[in-house]
């Protein structure tokens, strides 16, 4: 019966101790995931701050070309975090 009882249950010893830990790869899944989070941060940070320089600016012009700079800043970073979490999300 002990024989019976250990061997029904290895598997999901086994399986227990499969999800214990990341592989490698996982774990460069997820650092690419935080490079994403950090880029997404600094666009937009970046963004911010050439809205409030748009905010302060002399001429309307120059507001425009202000806002239009930040919008795409903000694109590119949106757009860089997706690609690092797209290949993220293929490594996990």
């Amino acid at each position: 019966m002990k024989k019976f009882v250990m061997l029904t249950t290895l598997p999901a010893l086994a399986m227990l101790g499969a999800c214990g830990q990341d592989s490698a790869v996982e774990e460069t899944g997820d650092a690419l995931e935080e490079r994403a989070d950090a880029v997404e941060d600094l666009g937009d940070e970046r963004a911010e701050q050439l809205e409030q320089m748009a905010d302060e600016a002399t001429t309307d012009a120059r507001e425009d070309e202000l806002n239009a700079r930040a919008e795409r800043v903000d694109d590119i970073g949106d757009e860089r975090a997706d690609a690092l979490n797209e290949a993220a999300d293929e490594m996990e």
